[in-house]
C-alpha cells in the first residue's frame, strides 16, 4: 500500500462516527447493509450517512454492490488487510521490512 493510499485509509478511520459505521458493516455477514439500514443505527440524518459511506468508499474500505434501487455496502477486506499490514510494518511490529 502506497503512502497516499495508507493515509487516505487513517483519515477515513480516524472520524469517530465513521468508524463506528466501519465496525458495525465489519460485523455483519458479507451481504453488506444499505444506507437506510445503517440509518437506522445511529442518530444522524441520511445525509450525512451517505457521507461516511462515501468517505470510507473512496478510501477503498467498502464496495458498493447495487441491487435494484438499492446499494448495499460491505468491507472490502483485502484494503483492511492491506492496511493492517502496512500499519505493522511502520510501526516495526512486522517481520518483514
Amino acid at each position: 500500500m502506497d503512502n497516499k493510499q495508507f493515509q487516505k485509509v487513517a483519515k477515513a478511520l480516524a472520524d469517530p462516527r465513521r468508524f463506528e459505521i466501519f465496525e458495525m458493516l465489519a460485523a455483519k455477514d458479507d451481504n453488506g447493509m444499505c444506507c437506510g439500514a445503517v440509518c437506522d443505527e445511529f442518530p444522524v440524518s441520511q445525509a450525512t450517512v451517505s457521507h461516511h459511506l462515501k468517505e470510507l468508499t473512496e478510501a477503498g474500505l467498502l464496495e458498493p454492490r447495487s441491487e435494484g434501487q438499492f446499494k448495499f455496502w460491505s468491507v472490502n477486506q483485502e484494503t483492511m488487510n492491506k492496511y493492517i499490514a502496512e500499519l505493522q510494518k511502520r510501526l516495526g511490529l512486522s517481520k518483514t521490512k
